[in-house]
């Protein structure tokens, strides 16, 4: 499958080749358009990309944000990506709240997702989402998407669900669906440390099996990115 890889040899290239690449593509975005969407991801390593990115020049009164998937927490809580996201980039740049859509994790679940959906639909109006980026779990999960996948998660007419597993610490989540995704203009997956070089490889050996592999989908669009650290000692999630 045909993608464009960045490898890095240090935990430190890792984060600046991660946000080389988003600061290009935001900037890029907004003087093609004036307006860019960007969809994020929580764990851990995509935060140190983030608040490198916090330190760079952008026009971030122009950028729309969304999360990609959230945990069903409150936001005060130390697992919300929302929080998350907020502390290691939003704040630091002085995002305008009015631009960043979340699930509001508060209510009942059924009415959060609900919500969240109608948010997005109006966010996506005037066209499909300029970036999202991406981890992969070892199981491999990716945005809450956990494999084997049920039949939402690839409806064209959704754009967020309740997603469900025991196996992990928060096991209620919220997440965007497959045509979400492959929708975007750039999916950047950011992955880093050798189980995930595994992982990875494991996914691209296994055939196009979407559903226990989602990465799969989003790799056959052709437009996606991977910043690797493959030898980095960091094994984030």
């Amino acid at each position: 499958m045909q993608c464009e890889l960045f490898e890095a040899e240090t935990h430190d290239k890792f984060i600046k080749q991660a946000a080389d690449v988003l600061e290009k593509q935001i900037g890029n975005v907004l003087a093609k358009a004036g307006r860019c969407v960007m969809g994020l991801s929580g764990g851990k390593t995509p935060l140190p990309v983030y608040a490198a990115l916090a330190e760079r020049p952008l026009e971030w009164q122009n950028v729309w944000v969304f999360l990609v998937d959230e945990r069903y927490v409150s936001p005060d809580r130390e697992e919300s990506n929302r929080r998350a996201i907020e502390e290691s980039l939003l704040k630091k740049v002085g995002h305008p709240a009015a631009q960043f859509v979340a699930p509001d994790t508060w209510k009942a679940l059924p009415e959060c997702v609900n919500e969240y959906e109608n948010a997005l639909k109006e966010l996506f109006a005037k066209g499909q989402p300029d970036i999202v980026t991406l981890g992969m779990a070892e199981d491999g999960s990716i945005a809450s998407l956990f494999p084997p996948l049920p039949p939402e998660a690839y409806e064209a007419s959704r754009l967020a669900f309740a997603t469900h597993h025991d196996a992990v610490p928060v096991p209620d989540r919220i997440s965007v669906t497959i045509p979400v995704l492959t929708g975007a203009a750039m999916p950047l997956f950011l992955l880093e440390g050798r189980l995930k070089k595994r992982t990875w490889a494991k996914m691209l050996e296994s055939g196009l099996n979407t559903r226990e592999w989602p990465a799969h989908a989003v790799m056959a669009t052709g437009k996606a990115v991977v910043v690797a650290g493959w030898a980095s000692a960091e094994e984030g999630t």
